[in-house]
């Protein structure tokens, strides 16, 4: 029974166990080629969807963001919202999301290829990029 518990706890993990990382810097930071980047985005597959979970850094506090998909990789053109979130104290948050995200930052399966940004405001009224996803 000891042998049989050690074997299915050496099992791989598959699809679950493949991550795709991702970095955002500040728009002035991508457009200089910066150094370090602000917010990491780790995308952990569940199958046809993803796990989307963003260490977000580097913005102003207490104050609403969203995390959107762009057509461009500068930010612009028409965003689709993935999240909603809102700083601390500290100008951080921690943001999750689940859909199909991998395959579409990827340009994957014939989709159009989309950009992570984070630009200020809700859902309804979408502000400027202030961080980029990057190259």
């Amino acid at each position: 029974m000891c042998q049989r518990r050690a074997a299915q706890q050496r099992r791989p993990l598959g699809v679950a166990g493949q991550a795709v990382q991702l970095s955002l810097v500040s728009v002035a930071q991508g457009q200089a080629g910066g150094e370090k980047a602000p917010t990491s985005v780790a995308l952990f597959d569940q199958g046809l969807l993803q796990v989307l979970q963003a260490s977000v850094t580097g913005l102003e506090p207490q104050r609403a963001y969203v995390l959107a998909l762009s057509p461009r990789p500068d930010g612009g053109g028409s965003l689709e919202p993935l999240a909603v979130f809102t700083t601390n104290p500290a100008g951080s948050a921690i943001v999750n999301a689940l859909g199909p995200i991998r395959q579409i930052v990827r340009g994957e399966n014939d989709v159009q290829r989309r950009y992570m940004v984070i630009v200020p405001g809700t859902a309804a009224q979408l502000g400027a990029p202030v961080q980029i996803q990057a190259k």
